[in-house]
């Protein structure tokens, strides 16, 4: 599953591991910038290397605001972390 800009992900590794994200843009082929929208918000996002993230089928079209994304990503973090 290839991820694009506006693709939800899951941390596989690091202090956010287990946590939903969204790729806010895509730097290089292995490497993406993730945010969250509270911790990590649209303004300062995370750089990750595509080998620490699982993609998920969910790709987002819109999401302006950090509000936005926050409300979009909740369930996808509650449903991954009772798998883990």
């Amino acid at each position: 599953m290839n991820i694009t800009k506006g693709s939800v992900v899951i941390a596989k590794a690091g202090r956010d591991k287990g946590k939903a994200f969204a790729v806010t843009q895509i730097i290089d082929p292995r490497t993406v910038l993730i945010a969250d929208g509270k911790r990590r918000p649209l303004e300062k996002p995370k750089r990750k290397n595509v080998i620490h993230l699982q993609p998920t089928a969910t790709v987002i079209d819109c999401f302006t605001t950090n509000r936005q994304l926050r409300i979009i990503l909740k369930d996808f973090s509650k449903d991954y972390s009772q798998e883990g």
